[in-house]
């Protein structure tokens, strides 16, 4: 019997190593492919990330254009505006001077 005793003691053994190295080896390919869906999702973070951040660019660089053409646009009807009115007061001033020296 203590031999037999011996055998299954070592049949048990090896069975239990047997289903360590096979659950050491699951653990591990588990591991793995989390790391693996783990990189995945980091990269296809950092894709929408990217992505989302070139349409925000796109968007600021169309507001910023469009901000510009109005101010320009603005500006260019201030200045006509502001030429008028010198052109006036040139007018006026031509006159003034003129009237000036015909009465003088």
């Amino acid at each position: 019997m203590p031999f037999e005793a011996i055998e299954a003691l070592e049949k048990a053994e090896t069975t239990v190593r047997n289903m360590l190295a096979d659950a050491t080896a699951a653990s591990k390919q588990r591991i793995a492919n989390a790391r693996e869906e783990g990189e995945r999702a980091v990269a296809d973070a950092v894709q929408n990330a990217e992505r989302e951040l070139a349409e925000l660019n796109r968007s600021a660089e169309e507001k910023a254009r469009a901000s510009a053409r109005a101010l320009a646009d603005n500006n260019a009807n201030r200045k006509a505006a502001m030429l008028a009115k010198a052109e006036a007061r040139a007018e006026k001033a031509a006159a003034f001077i003129v009237e000036r020296i015909v009465n003088s």
